[in-house]
């Protein structure tokens, strides 16, 4: 204020409750400069405010012609920053600063055309400071290119955090940092909303419920707003206030259609000038909004006015957004107006009926179409039912809809819409792929996957969902026929549509699925990186929680890698995370490792009873390999048990008695009774076979060689599988091998001398009771990790090691490092020894004379 009235104008522009008034006073109290400070105060109640102005500034010319002849405009040049002592001790002697306070006043052309002339005609002996709610119809553009004004809006005048805070404790209340900035996101720093947030706060022991309750439709914030804005307001202004006050964005075309009268963008950044109430959108070039509280007041007074109106205004803003593209924005506005059955069309019509299921908006929208009516006829009504009933898990009700969907379309009461068959297809396709018949399932993923391909390119790119959906159920079908390959790449499918559409909750899903998939397979190492991601994610700040899917993974590659203890608490975790669309897949993997952990602890009756409880849940068909899989070790503990004809009654009544899987229990049954078993395939290196299998057959096979007496078939057979399971450090095979087996891989035995990564070291401080005293636990390494221990085998320095990955010297160090400390070895050549021991690095070379101390091999091929 004190620096404006060096200028001819001081414009203190903001709406009622900023404290305009307040800050006059106070400067006024403070000023000391030369001249005197007089008032004029016009308002509505003021007859002919005009004439009141004129009056004054004829009686200031005629008190001592302090009006120029002629108008005279000042320039920079005439500012207290360009010395001119004459002028300015004239100035300094014969100043008046006149402040001319508007109060509810809409300054009009008549008035500004008298202050125009009194701010261009003073020669600056005369300062106005006006107070007003709304910018004048005055040449401010001119004013502020020759730098004859200073401007004090609503922004300078709201209180910032220390300002609110301390408003707070005057009126004895002490608010946290969080519950400041929740009281000024309300009210924008509006100081008279704050002050009525405080009266509200008076004596409530809930400070942030109170917080959350406080609103501009009720109590004294609503009295204020309808004295001070709203009935100051001119009829055809008062009228667009409400109107428009149902949507949360306002755009020309948007208040055309709201209020039937035309509206440019100029008067929409009109009613933005020097009005917080009326504020630009951020980022936007023609869209304002209503500040929060004083929306609330706005559409609180429509519905009691005219409360008739405002179903037909949702009605017709639901229209504006869906022929516009806002398709979020027209459902929400056409069930504001019970419209439920253009609320279904726009979701299905547009192909968003799929974020009813994946994505950031799908909770929102469970929301919205909560109270969607069941007796609503219509396929798209029905499509929306249906996806609200895969989204809570209920395939039947799910399949009951689709049905009346695929019946209103046969009866052609609604037009046969791509939209609308697409819809049900890929349904349809989630329906299928969580009920038992893999065989349904996997047919229904392939038929809405075509579906897709033939749809139109650009519909479908723009949902990405869709694929989503599809990716899942493809994935999921096919993990459960135990095509690990087909899965793995419908997962990773997923993985990169969910990375490029930033949808990171199916991110997190889909990486989670892959590392499962993986740990099925046999990749242990591969799928603890894969999980780690997936985890890493989830605690990125995303918001997320870890995926189920990635806690079973993990899981898994522990049992399978004998750190028993890190997979029951593991386990643990699953059990307690949210449930997803894999859960069928994942309830059945989880009873797997659970079995197997009782096992491997001795209580075989506890793991008997865990896969049968899964079994007959599960529901398995003839090509359910993940089923089967329950019946599979279910028939190996009665083998271990000495119940051999049991097993292969168990295996012979099963649907997939024929797999490789089924068939090597049969052979292991066969061997505890003495009699010959089934033709088994070659056990050779099989990619589309688990590697848990492709072990656990050369041990059947060196088995069935030690049951017929020959001891070069069963050290073949030994050390095929040995070989097999090291890279990935893989012992639950050899802890569930036949008793003949596990005596040849005793702690004194030559086999373990030559694995010792098998060998017991008392690392995790458990050793089960069917594990070998030879079986060890050990940490793996990635694939990165094992690839610079390969080369450091070579004795490549770190620069050669870097140069031969492609990757910075610096990540070298990094992977050295974590080499080292996984094989507790504190130089690099201790930690290849240390890998030759583990069987990390195939056998180190010998001399004619023994085993060398020193030497390092030339590097071999890749351990598959």
């Amino acid at each position: 204020m004190s620096a404006g009235v060096q200028r001819p104008l001081t414009l203190v522009s903001a709406p009622a409750g900023f404290g305009k008034t307040m800050l006059l006073a106070s400067w006024e109290a403070l000023f000391t400069g030369p001249g005197t400070v007089r008032h004029i105060a016009l308002d509505v109640t003021s007859e002919q405010p005009e004439a009141v102005l004129r009056s004054v500034l004829d009686g200031l010319q005629r008190r001592g012609s302090i009006l120029a002849d002629e108008p005279v405009l000042l320039t920079r040049a005439d500012q207290p920053g360009q010395p001119d002592p004459v002028r300015d001790s004239a100035v300094e002697q014969e100043a008046l600063v006149l402040v001319v306070d508007c109060g509810d006043l809409t300054v009009t052309a008549e008035l500004a055309h008298s202050l125009d002339d009194l701010i261009r005609g003073s020669a600056g002996r005369v300062r106005i400071v006006l107070l007003t709610r709304s910018d004048p119809l005055l040449p401010l553009h001119r004013y502020r290119l020759d730098g004859t004004v200073t401007e004090i809006r609503a922004a300078d005048l709201a209180f910032t955090t220390e300002e609110a805070t301390a408003l707070m404790r005057r009126q004895q209340l002490t608010l946290t940092p969080k519950e400041i900035a929740e009281l000024r996101a309300r009210t924008d720093g509006w100081p008279a909303g704050l002050m009525f947030a405080a009266m509200s706060l008076s004596g409530k022991t809930d400070t942030e419920q109170a917080i959350k309750e406080f609103r501009g439709d009720a109590g004294n914030v609503a009295a204020y707003l309808m004295s001070e804005v709203l009935d100051a307001q001119p009829h055809a202004l008062r009228e667009f206030l409400l109107r428009t006050s149902i949507v949360d964005e306002i755009r020309p075309g948007l208040a055309e259609a709201l209020t039937s009268r035309p509206c440019d963008l100029r008067s929409l950044e009109f009613m933005s000038r020097g009005n917080a109430f009326v504020q630009p959108v951020p980022g936007t070039e023609d869209t304002y909004s209503y500040q929060s509280l004083f929306r609330e007041f706005l559409r609180a007074q429509l519905l009691f006015e005219r409360a008739a109106l405002v179903p037909q205004l949702h009605r017709t803003a639901a229209g504006w957004f869906a022929h516009n593209g806002r398709l979020l924005a027209a459902i929400r506005h056409a069930i504001a107006a019970r419209r439920w059955g253009d609320a279904a069309r726009y979701l299905v019509d547009d192909l968003d009926f799929a974020r009813l299921l994946v994505g950031g908006e799908r909770r929102l929208l469970e929301t919205l179409f909560a109270d969607l009516p069941d007796d609503l006829d219509g396929v798209e009504a029905s499509v929306v039912r249906a996806a609200r009933a895969v989204a809570a898990f209920d395939v039947e009700l799910c399949a009951s809809e689709l049905g009346k969907a695929r019946t209103w379309l046969d009866r052609g009461v609604t037009p046969r819409t791509h939209a609308c068959q697409l819809a049900i297809t890929v349904l349809q396709a989630v329906t299928a792929s969580l009920e038992p018949n893999v065989d349904t399932g996997l047919d229904a993923a392939l038929a809405a996957e075509a579906a897709l391909r033939a749809a139109s390119p650009g519909s479908v790119s723009a949902h990405p969902e869709l694929k989503l959906l599809v990716a899942g159920c493809k994935g999921r079908v096919l993990l459960q026929r135990g095509d690990f390959q087909a899965a793995s790449a419908a997962f990773a499918e997923g993985v990169a549509l969910a990375e490029g559409a930033g949808l990171h909750e199916a991110l997190a899903d889909f990486l989670g699925m892959a590392a499962l998939v993986e740990a099925v397979w046999g990749h242990l190492r591969q799928a603890g990186e894969i999980a780690a991601k997936a985890t890493a994610l989830a605690e990125s700040g995303a918001h997320l929680h870890e995926p189920q899917a990635a806690i079973v993974a993990q899981a898994w590659v522990r049992t399978d890698q004998g750190d028993l203890t890190a997979a029951r608490d593991l386990m643990h975790r699953a059990g307690e995370a949210e449930p997803t669309y894999d859960a069928r897949v994942l309830e059945t993997s989880m009873a797997l490792v659970r079995a197997r952990l009782l096992r491997a602890g001795g209580d075989v009756d506890l793991a008997g009873a865990e896969l049968r409880a899964a079994r007959n849940g599960h529901g398995a068909h003839g090509g359910d390999w993940l089923g089967q899989a329950l019946v599979v070790d279910e028939a190996k503990i009665l083998v271990a048990e000495h119940q051999p004809d049991q097993a292969i009654s168990k295996i012979e009544r099963s649907g997939g008695r024929h797999q490789v899987e089924s068939l090597l229990v049969l052979q292991r049954a066969a061997t505890e009774t003495g009699r010959r078993g089934p033709a088994l395939p070659a056990p050779t290196a099989n990619r589309a076979v688990a590697l848990d299998t492709q072990v656990d057959g050369w041990l059947v096979q060196a088995a069935e060689a030690i049951r017929t007496g020959d001891p070069s078939r069963t050290r073949v057979c030994l050390e095929r599988a040995l070989r097999l399971a090291a890279p990935e450090q893989l012992r639950r095979p050899f802890s569930e091998a036949p008793p003949s087996v596990q005596r040849l891989l005793g702690p004194t035995g030559d086999l373990i001398g030559r694995h010792p990564w098998l060998r017991a070291d008392g690392s995790s401080g458990e050793q089960s009771s069917q594990v070998p005293a030879g079986l060890i636990r050990t940490a793996t390494l990635t694939r990165k990790e094992h690839e610079v221990l390969e080369y450091l085998a070579e004795l490549l320095t770190t620069e050669e090691i870097a140069s031969t990955m492609y990757v910075s010297v610096n990540t070298v160090r990094s992977h050295v490092r974590s080499v080292l400390r996984k094989l507790s070895a504190s130089r690099r050549n201790d930690a290849v020894r240390r890998a030759w021991e583990l069987g990390l690095l195939p056998t180190r070379p010998e001399s004619e004379h023994g085993p060398t101390t020193n030497a390092l091999p030339l590097r071999a091929g890749p351990i598959t």
